[in-house]
């Protein structure tokens, strides 16, 4: 049987597709990024970029507020189009999903509530997140006390980086850093007092880190 021809041009268009959805640039998505440009692949081991498409974490995340609002295992699954097998597989990062005390139903546990800066400038506080999540957003703001000092670098590696909370919202985080240091000269004395007492110290921001270990 001869061996099935590949169609370059589909799986360009394919690469660029998928670099658009993510926020990447093609070089990105090709695997040459330029010297200003993370490789995908140091995101991907940084934790900064999750390895599951974003189209199934959207699933995912839809399943587990099902869980939440009193659905099955099974019912949520069936209900957001994906399996009960990649729901555990993907909580194994996450450790949303926790036996009732009888042992016959699923619940929901965060592992912090944590602000969130998004990209458009707005700060939602006391967001629900699990392990994975807390531990991106806990790099995301310790990296912002960098930029706020004069490092205008320590954003550049979460311009695609995507956080999803325990209701299923998905937030981009901000990366300008002239947007970021407006907003925080303007920060009320009780949010700055908030974000002093969770991120700024580096023993502080090993706590974040390690949450939920």
């Amino acid at each position: 049987m001869a061996a099935r021809k590949r169609n370059y041009k589909a799986e360009y268009q394919r690469r660029r597709q998928l670099a658009e959805q993510r926020g990447f640039s093609i070089a990105q998505a090709r695997g040459h990024a330029r010297k200003s440009e993370a490789k995908i692949s140091e995101l991907k081991r940084s934790g900064v970029i999750d390895k599951t498409r974003t189209s199934t974490l959207e699933r995912f995340y839809q399943a587990i507020s099902a869980i939440a609002s009193g659905k099955s295992l099974a019912q949520a699954a069936k209900a957001t189009h994906i399996s009960t097998t990649t729901i555990k597989k993907l909580d194994i990062e996450r450790r949303v999903l926790q036996r009732t005390p009888d042992g016959r139903h699923w619940e929901i546990v965060s592992s912090a509530r944590f602000p969130i800066l998004s990209w458009d400038g707005k700060l939602y506080k006391d967001i629900p997140l699990d392990r994975k999540n807390a531990s991106l957003v806990g790099l995301y703001w310790n990296a912002t006390q960098k930029a706020y000092m004069g490092e205008t670098s320590a954003l550049n590696d979460f311009s695609n980086a995507m956080v999803f909370d325990l209701h299923g919202n998905a937030y981009r985080l901000l990366t300008s850093v002239d947007d970021l240091v407006s907003i925080m000269d303007q920060m009320s004395d009780s949010d700055r007092e908030g974000y002093e007492r969770s991120f700024a110290s580096d023993q502080r921001a090993f706590r974040v880190l390690n949450h939920a270990s």
